[in-house]
């Protein structure tokens, strides 16, 4: 099956199941379907962002609860999954400038001791391209970085990606590129 055909097949299948939510009837299991047909890669996209798995979980446990509240509003103009990752999206930033002003506040911790300790030898063992590649990502700027994971990773059309950061075609090319020439001047420095 084609990857347009399965998104398609996909969407229908969300259309379906959000409709089954909106009318009422059996919401939990309907909602719980959205769920485990998305869980996995919303927290991967957040853990991306954030490092921690606590981080991400908590984060990816807010967003759904958003969703839940906010479902039998949505409206499907756009695809369950491009509104769940803007969700997503707008709430790892909340959490990542909430870190930032703790980490003014407190300026005797760290503010980048998650990131040191993810590329520690007492982590997964990684090749020595993924580390200076997750290195690199990390110093890139919020968006940047979103928009980054989200093409790269997820393999997102920009189309797609503009919806989710709520910005232009052309902008989210511009982040997708900056964010590339950024990273080649991190990883190969003069």
């Amino acid at each position: 099956m084609s990857k347009s055909l399965s998104n398609l097949v996909s969407m229908q299948s969300d259309q379906i199941i959000i409709e089954r939510f909106q009318e009422g009837a059996e919401k939990e299991q309907h909602f719980t379907e959205l769920v485990k047909r998305h869980q996995q890669k919303l927290y991967y996209q957040i853990k991306r962002m954030v490092i921690e798995h606590a981080d991400a979980d908590d984060i990816a446990q807010i967003v759904w609860m958003k969703v839940w509240e906010k479902l039998d509003g949505f409206k499907m103009e756009s695809e369950f999954s491009t509104w769940l990752f803007r969700i997503g999206y707008n709430e790892t930033i909340n959490f990542i400038q909430k870190k930032k002003k703790l980490a003014i506040v407190h300026p005797t911790e760290s503010s980048d001791g998650s990131i040191q300790e993810a590329f520690t030898s007492n982590g997964p063992k990684s090749s020595q391209i993924q580390i200076k590649l997750d290195q690199a990502i990390m110093q890139l700027p919020e968006k940047q970085r979103f928009v980054f994971m989200l093409r790269y990773f997820e393999e997102l059309p920009y189309e797609k990606i503009a919806q989710i950061t709520e910005t232009s075609i052309g902008g989210a090319k511009a982040n997708f590129h900056q964010a590339l020439k950024k990273m080649q001047e991190i990883i190969q420095p003069d």
